[in-house]
């Protein structure tokens, strides 16, 4: 009898434990909801990488030329290849497929001649919130991931949404969701 009573209330332990395993966010609205693996990235149009660069910078569905045009406080993407070439190189429209999810966040000091307009004058850092997406596709192997990012105060800070992350890229990409 005190066996079965011990093996109930060991059951009933795990079963409480169990309920409170951390479970992913299911809302694709919310800033915790992160792309799933096996999501798939479609690239439309032609991209051309610079020579001497690994990247191209995106803001509001367009391709930024240069990174004084962009403007880190809204979300931004960078589309980025393995290795830096001396030469101009073209990325094809491909579905490219996510096979890693990393959620970071970095601090972001701004040193003078940069002036910001801010309400309070201490100095504080803004923190750069970032979702890196690696990429995979068989017929380009060179590209290597997306990663979208944006500026935030640290007393106000979230990740971009997966919305966000769709208007970022506009009409260059389509962000398919893995049924996660």
């Amino acid at each position: 009898m005190k066996y079965s009573v011990y093996l109930t209330l060991v059951s009933l332990l795990f079963i409480n434990l169990a309920g409170c395993a951390y479970q992913p966010p299911k809302d694709i609205s919310s800033s915790f909801y992160s792309p799933p693996v096996g999501s798939q990235l479609q690239l439309h149009k032609t991209l051309t990488i610079p020579a001497n660069d690994t990247q191209v910078r995106i803001q509001d569905g367009k391709v930024i030329s240069s990174s004084w045009d962009l403007d880190a406080y809204y979300p931004n993407c960078n589309f980025e290849l393995h290795k830096r070439a001396e030469v101009a190189r073209t990325i094809q429209p491909d579905i490219f497929i996510i096979s890693r999810v990393v959620r970071d966040t970095e601090n972001v000091m701004l040193h003078s001649p940069i002036i910001v307009a801010r309400s309070s004058g201490n100095g504080a850092p803004s923190v750069d919130y970032i979702t890196i997406m690696d990429l995979s596709s068989p017929r380009q192997p060179e590209v290597m991931r997306l990663t979208c990012q944006h500026w935030e105060d640290p007393s106000d800070s979230y990740h971009l949404s997966i919305k966000q992350i769709r208007k970022t890229l506009g009409e260059l990409f389509t962000l398919t969701l893995a049924d996660g």
